[in-house]
């Protein structure tokens, strides 16, 4: 499912598409169940877990939701890269963790790395 969201985060004619059919068919079970709870032009609140359009607009209301959430984690997450400041930050945290990877994987390796050295490569005082 991540790999949906990710596809559909990078194109945003797909993204619009989706948005817009899922609005319509949530205004079009709106329009169902509100005449279904309505019998006679009464609204009768005691029928709304009882009718089927209840059920079907609240599955599609929660993957609506949880679509939307998931395209704005996606759209923070590249916001985050338009700093340099997290985008050096990143890349050091990446480095140190393949080294650690390295050191984790062949314990001998760790007196080969000159740990100021590398900090200082890195820019970190």
């Amino acid at each position: 499912m991540a790999d949906l969201i990710k596809k559909l985060s990078e194109k945003p004619r797909l993204r619009l598409a989706l948005n817009t059919v899922l609005t319509i068919v949530i205004g079009v079970l709106s329009s169902i169940l509100a005449s279904q709870i309505m019998p006679e032009g009464k609204l009768t609140w005691s029928l709304l877990p009882q009718v089927l359009s209840f059920w079907i607009l609240l599955v599609v209301s929660i993957l609506w939701f949880w679509i939307q959430c998931s395209l704005l984690n996606y759209d923070e997450d590249v916001a985050k890269f338009s700093d340099d400041a997290h985008c050096k930050a990143h890349m050091r945290r990446t480095q140190l963790e393949g080294i650690a990877q390295m050191i984790k994987n062949d314990p001998t390796q760790a007196n080969l790395i000159d740990c100021k050295e590398f900090l200082k490569k890195m820019g970190v005082k």
